[in-house]
């Protein structure tokens, strides 16, 4: 349900070697939005077959490929797309979300027009911060409060010029909480501004968790990362149920689909 007639909401999604739960996610997300969007998908170089996938899908007109071919952070596409999106609704999902529910993205601006709210999330975590001390380094740090990053909605009319605060990740001094510093993760300090701002924020209610499944992990969390054997099976379950959920997408789209 994007191109032509999408011009008040952009979908934009992120990709590194993820080729199918990305296109788990385009393809349920164009089936169940509900509403018409465009769609941006942005890809860090990949090598597993997502380029040749994306720039399929770009050639039926589903989506427009961006392309960083020597890599980019998620936190810097956010800053570029929350920068130059031309339309008034801007959506970031991360590529491990699938969609399963009918609407999702209707309900998402439903939610933002009743409540006037320049920033609609699934769910703030850390609402009143939480310690945490990172499983490598060992340094404690007070989680500080953010919109859940994998699916968010912002009102750009309203942000753009108030809410200067980018998205990526940053530590500031805090002399009173734990390790001495607030850590502000993707999305955390933009946030924090929006709230200062005194813009409206909030969250969809709790039946919109079963919209969509964010599979977590599985661009950053690959097999070549050298990460721990427990970690690897369960990621392994994980794209064993993407691909299994994918080939019953393509079922249900029909031979004639991209």
């Amino acid at each position: 349900m994007s191109g032509a007639g999408a011009a008040n909401v952009r979908v934009h999604v992120a990709s590194i070697d993820t080729a199918p739960v990305t296109e788990l996610c385009i393809r349920t997300m164009r089936r169940l939005a509900g509403a018409p969007f465009e769609l941006v998908v942005g890809d860090c170089g990949s090598t597993d077959g997502s380029l040749e996938m994306l720039e399929r899908f770009a050639a039926a007109g589903w989506l427009e490929l961006e392309v960083a071919p020597n890599g980019r952070r998620h936190a810097e596409w956010l800053d570029q797309w929350f920068a130059s999106c031309p339309t008034r609704y801007a959506v970031f999902a991360d590529s491990d979300v699938e969609f399963r529910r009918e609407g999702w993205l209707r309900d998402m601006l439903a939610a933002a027009a009743a409540h006037d709210a320049a920033l609609v999330a699934t769910r703030i975590q850390a609402v009143d911060g939480v310690a945490y001390r990172h499983p490598v380094t060992g340094a404690a740090r007070l989680l500080a409060a953010r919109p859940e990053p994998w699916l968010v909605l912002l009102d750009v009319e309203a942000l753009r010029g108030r809410v200067t605060a980018g998205f990526g990740y940053r530590d500031e001094p805090a002399p009173d909480v734990p390790g001495g510093k607030i850590a502000y993760d993707v999305g955390a300090a933009f946030f924090r501004d929006l709230d200062a701002q005194g813009l409206r924020w909030v969250e969809m209610p709790p039946d919109f968790a079963r919209a969509y499944h964010h599979y977590g992990g599985l661009s950053w969390q690959r097999p070549d990362r050298g990460i721990a054997f427990g970690r690897r099976m369960k990621q392994a379950v994980k794209r064993a149920a993407v691909e299994a959920r994918l080939r019953r997408e393509r079922r249900r789209a029909g031979p004639d689909t991209p």
